[in-house]
């Protein structure tokens, strides 16, 4: 009885782990390696898809850092210059992104995403971290000229696609846009120019009371079809070098050619004017930007002293001075506009007249050249890198030249 006993082999149990247990193991590992488990099993692959696990993962992983700066060059391609290398995200090694066809000319960088638009009139939606796309079919109207751009990444990975224009009804005319000017065979900025000449370079800018939004919602897969027309008590004009819309949740927000910012809420879809700090009057190279915590920052530099100002949006109207920084051995360097200003203040980059991007660390005082000017086109974009990087519905794998057919087959495999 007891050989009998003894000769029995025990039944094979089926180890299975649990879901909880594996979802919280995953939340502690790096993205390079959670995304190497997608293809461990099924159980595995629909953890990690699911769209609480990416938000879970971006809320319990830090806040969104500045990986760095791309640029379109003159060869048309989108290269990136890193700041930052001890990302644990998913590499950009696949860069530069041969753009030759496309002929980029404005792009914008919003939640991990950009947004490409070509003189061809295409609009791209680009994520350079997973290398997919979406492609913004044309709006019926096609020929009028775009004075502001945005993108708005929702919740539920749908986006929507923000354009300005200026109503064709309008008193004022645009008749040019000026990016630079030169005296003496020097490039000069607006403010080193004779007192009469700004006056008239904002008479020669867009300036309107009525401002049309066309919106393009991935959601329903279309543009707007009801007219959606915003009128303010005065002309407004953007700032012909920031069309590119600052997009905080429901909302983008945009630099007017005076300091003030026009803000456009995608819920209400209508748009306001929000004034421009007080004291920000008379300081240079006014900029808007997203905090690594979602706040809207309002940056300028004193022109005498070489000091950048920060404010914070309060409460959607309120500008609260949230720090002042002296940049020591600047003031050589012709500031133009401050790019980025990293989360509590550790440092901020800058472009300067020459078209080169600077970093200054505001703890050891250093300041550092990152894009020299043989190495950047005119159009600097910072990229913010998140934990988890960002999803959308319906995108594609970016074809290559060789095989798009190929390429977009292996990019729907590798999802």
């Amino acid at each position: 009885m007891v050989k009998k006993l003894l000769s029995k082999k025990p039944k094979k149990i089926k180890s299975v782990i649990n879901e909880d247990v594996v979802t919280e193991i995953l939340l502690r590992l790096p993205t390079k390696s959670i995304f190497k488990f997608k293809s461990t099993s099924k159980t595995w692959l629909k953890i990690i898809n699911d769209p609480w696990f990416a938000n879970t993962y971006k809320s319990s992983n830090g806040l969104p850092v500045l990986a760095g700066l791309f640029h379109v060059n003159y060869n048309y391609e989108l290269k990136f210059n890193p700041v930052n290398h001890r990302l644990k995200s998913p590499s950009l090694n696949h860069l530069p992104l041969d753009l030759k066809d496309l002929s980029v000319t404005d792009m914008l960088s919003s939640n991990g995403f950009f947004l490409l638009c070509t003189s061809d009139d295409e609009k791209i939606v680009y994520n350079p971290v997973t290398r997919r796309r979406l492609m913004i079919p044309k709006m019926e109207r096609t020929n009028d000229w775009y004075h502001a751009f945005g993108l708005i990444h929702e919740n539920d990975n749908h986006i929507k696609v923000v354009f300005a224009y200026k109503l064709a009804s309008d008193d004022i005319q645009t008749a040019l846009e000026i990016h630079r000017f030169t005296r003496d065979n020097k490039l000069v900025g607006r403010d080193e120019l004779p007192q009469h000449w700004p006056e008239l370079i904002v008479k020669w800018q867009c300036k309107t009371k009525d401002i049309e939004f066309k919106v393009y919602c991935s959601k329903k897969k279309e543009w707007n079809s009801k007219i959606l027309v915003s009128t303010f008590p005065r002309h407004v004009c953007f700032e012909p070098e920031q069309q590119a819309g600052v997009s905080i949740g429901g909302d983008l927000y945009w630099m007017t050619l005076d300091g003030s910012v026009l803000d456009y809420n995608s819920e209400r879809e209508a748009a306001e004017l929000i004034s421009a700090p007080v004291a920000s009057e008379g300081l240079k190279a006014k900029s808007l930007h997203c905090s690594a915590n979602g706040i809207l920052v309002y940056c300028a530099c004193d022109r005498k002293t070489e000091e950048v100002v920060i404010w914070e949006l309060i409460d959607r109207k309120i500008w609260a001075a949230k720090k002042r920084v002296k940049l020591h051995g600047v003031e050589h360097l012709h500031m133009e506009m401050i790019l980025y200003v990293c989360h509590e203040m550790q440092a901020l980059f800058f472009q300067t007249r020459a078209k080169e991007v600077y970093r200054f660390g505001v703890s050891e005082e250093k300041l550092e050249l990152i894009c020299p000017l043989s190495l950047i086109g005119d159009q600097v974009t910072p990229y913010m890198m998140s934990p988890w990087p960002a999803a959308l519905n319906g995108d594609e794998a970016w074809p290559s030249s060789s095989s798009s057919s190929e390429n977009k087959d292996s990019g729907s495999k590798d999802r």
